[in-house]
């Protein structure tokens, strides 16, 4: 009797040990491959060269449209639309300049958007459509209460022609109006909470006034503003869209398209001077390892002057003023 019990001592303890050893194993794999992912960067997917023109501001010319502070005024149409559907008041506006930081290319990975999820920074997540961890992505933001717009793929120049002939995936010149206007209502369904929309790539259908003007009415059906990425120097988005009734902003500068600490913080510099001349910048990153430490440390320097801010408290502060 009492070898037999011995027995099945041994029986589930060797049971126990084994399941333990396997916990362990693979916890110790997980940690690994995590390690390794953002190490590594994986998932992300870089813009190409062409496309990360960094322009500081748009040129000062006749041809520019209003500034941005005369077109952000209280009225009635889509603005007040778009406001309405910010939160905050009057009374909780901190002293600008205003520096806001938007985080690009969220929906191909889902530790990325975990880790970029944990940082104690007013950032807007961009979050590319149609991806595996998209609706993840949106989720956890949901979840945090971190803003996000959707990070519209937009035609590039590199890109073949649109002919019609294959599914839509982008808005691209040659488009018709239905075509633009059912991929926006699927992408909408699909990021039902986004607040605003910025482009994806996009140095050829930004550049393209036809298709522009017709994007621009379509996406004035929705209570979103619309923040011109900038990736070609000749972008007529930021205008049409101001044009259009659309509250819009534009990015000056790309924080990150170098990997290096020094590299981002002198384009960081560079982004709150032109806060501290302008009154507000918005800088795009990337949901990179490099720049998520970058921003840790970031976190623990602050502003010399000014305030970091979401997007759409940016446009809710403008909109203000």
């Amino acid at each position: 009797m009492e070898q037999r019990r011995l027995r099945l001592l041994l029986f589930f303890g060797g049971c126990i040990f084994a399941l333990f050893s396997a916990f362990v194993l693979l916890s110790s794999e997980e940690a690994q491959r995590r390690e390794a992912l953002l190490s590594e960067d994986a998932q992300y997917r870089p813009v190409p060269f062409s496309e990360r023109e960094t322009v500081s501001e748009y040129p000062d010319t006749e041809s520019v449209p209003a500034p941005v502070d005369e077109y952000f005024k209280p009225g009635e149409g889509m603005l007040a639309s778009v406001a309405a559907k910010l939160s905050g008041s009057e009374e909780n506006v901190p002293e600008g300049p205003y520096v806001a930081i938007v985080i690009d290319d969220f929906g191909f990975s889902r530790i990325m958007a975990e880790e970029y999820e944990k940082l104690n920074m007013p950032v807007t997540w961009a979050i590319i459509p149609f991806q595996r961890f998209s609706s993840f992505a949106a989720e956890r933001a949901n979840e945090s209460g971190i803003p996000y717009i959707v990070h519209l793929p937009m035609g590039a120049r590199e890109d073949p022609r649109w002919t019609g002939s294959r599914p839509v995936d982008r808005v691209d010149s040659g488009m018709s109006r239905e075509d633009i206007s059912l991929f926006l209502r699927g992408i909408m369904e699909s990021l039902p909470d986004a607040v605003g929309l910025n482009n994806h790539r996009g140095s050829r259908a930004t550049s393209d006034e036809q298709l522009m003007d017709s994007f621009m009415e379509i996406l004035g059906d929705y209570p979103l503003f619309f923040l011109d990425s900038r990736t070609s120097s000749s972008s007529v988005a930021y205008r049409t869209a101001v044009e259009k009734g659309i509250p819009a902003l534009y990015n000056s500068v790309f924080l990150d398209h170098e990997p290096t600490e020094e590299f981002m913080e002198a384009q960081f510099r560079r982004g709150t001077a032109i806060a501290e001349k302008r009154g507000w910048v918005v800088m795009i990153a990337h949901t990179k390892n490099t720049t998520l430490n970058f921003l840790r440390k970031r976190i623990e320097a602050p502003l010399e002057r000014g305030t970091l801010v979401t997007l759409p408290d940016l446009v809710r502060f403008l909109h203000m003023r």
